[in-house]
Formats: C-alpha cells, structure tokens, sequence
C-alpha cells in the first residue's frame, strides 16, 4: 500500500517504470534518510572545491564554541568522522529525535550531547552528523544547502531541488526530508555507477 513508484534502469536505460495509488512521474517523493547519501556528495563536492580543506579537517574549524567544551575529544572530530557516522558524541536519532528536532537550536543540541565513545572508534546512527554536515556546508561555502546542492549538484544533473526543511536558525536540514521525483532520485544513484560523471562532466 505504501508503493508509489517502481523503476528498473539496465546499463543507463530506463527499462521498467510504473506508478501506483495515484503517484506520477512529477510526484516529489520524500527520500527521508537518503538525503545523508546528497549531503555527502555534497561534502565531497566541497572538498573537491577547496571549500572544505579535505575529510580529516577537525569540525571545530566552524564550531569554535568546540574550544571550550569540557571534553577535550570533542576538539579532534573531523569531517570523516561525521561523514562515517563515528564522532563518538550519543546519537540524535531514535528516542532522542523528538526532543533534538523541537530544540531551539538543533546544532548547538548535537554537539552539546555528551561523547559516548572516542572519535572514529565506533558508529552510531544519527541524523545529527548530517546535520552538522550541513550547517559546515553553509558556512564553508556562504551560502545554504540548497542553494549549493542546486549549483554543483542538482543543475549539471538536469534538475532543481525544491526547498525542504530547515532548523531554527535557518540551516536546511541535513539529512531528512529532502525532496525529489523518483528519476531525479535515479540520476543521483546512477552517479554511483557512472564514477561520479555525467554526459563526459565530472560532478562529484
């Protein structure tokens, strides 16, 4: 019952393409947790930038409150770690969800919570990695998410992405809730198999 859309590409083509319950090929689909796969790409187009110095830059570069913090671990996450769901501080996701996303100021909660493990020595779920992935991505390249996602990302892909969600301070939400028709979604997963290219044109 929850089906709305089925597609099979082979080897770059369309093959099978169906529609349910009322869906059709324009309907924006909600790809939930699938927006973490766009945030990382989108990581990784930065650093291919130089808006990002590489993956193993500590995360204190744009949260210098970080300095302060009393455990001094906190100091030496890097980008990879959020990026590999390892930077040891106890997950947003799951029974702490509700209370992270109904926080004043959903950054601050994520890296206010305590460490739970050292950084990179073991994965944790959590949607708040991928925020703070973005909240850097709007402070790295000054501008948001969206905007980023849709110039280096979405454009060179043939589509625009829709805004989504943001937090109270403004930053698009960095893994949930994005928004994209399921062969907008396609595109992206072909990426994968394409080495990150696209008609001869490198995008991520």
């Amino acid at each position: 019952p929850k089906l709305h859309s089925l597609l099979v590409s082979h080897r770059g083509t369309v093959v099978f393409e169906r529609y349910y319950h009322g869906a059709g090929a324009d309907r924006l689909a909600n790809i939930k947790s699938a927006s973490k796969s766009v945030v990382s790409a989108l990581v990784g187009i930065a650093i291919e930038q130089g808006l990002i110095p590489g993956a193993a830059t500590p995360i204190a570069r744009w949260f210098p409150a970080l300095a302060q913090d009393r455990d001094p671990r906190k100091r030496t996450i890097t980008v990879e770690d959020l990026l590999t769901m390892r930077p040891g501080i106890e997950s947003t996701s799951g029974r702490q969800y509700g209370a992270w996303v109904t926080s004043r100021n959903w950054v601050d909660y994520v890296l206010a919570r305590p460490m739970a493990a050292a950084p990179g020595a073991s994965m944790d779920y959590s949607t708040g990695n991928t925020h703070l992935l973005s909240a850097i991505l709007t402070r790295a390249a000054s501008t948001s998410t969206l905007r980023f996602a849709n110039d280096a990302l979405a454009r060179p892909l043939g589509f625009t992405l829709p805004p989504w969600p943001t937090d109270p301070q403004g930053i698009y939400f960095g893994g949930n809730d994005m928004l994209m028709t399921p062969r907008q979604l396609l595109s992206f997963g072909a990426l994968y198999l394409r080495g990150g290219r696209k008609d001869g044109r490198q995008i991520v």
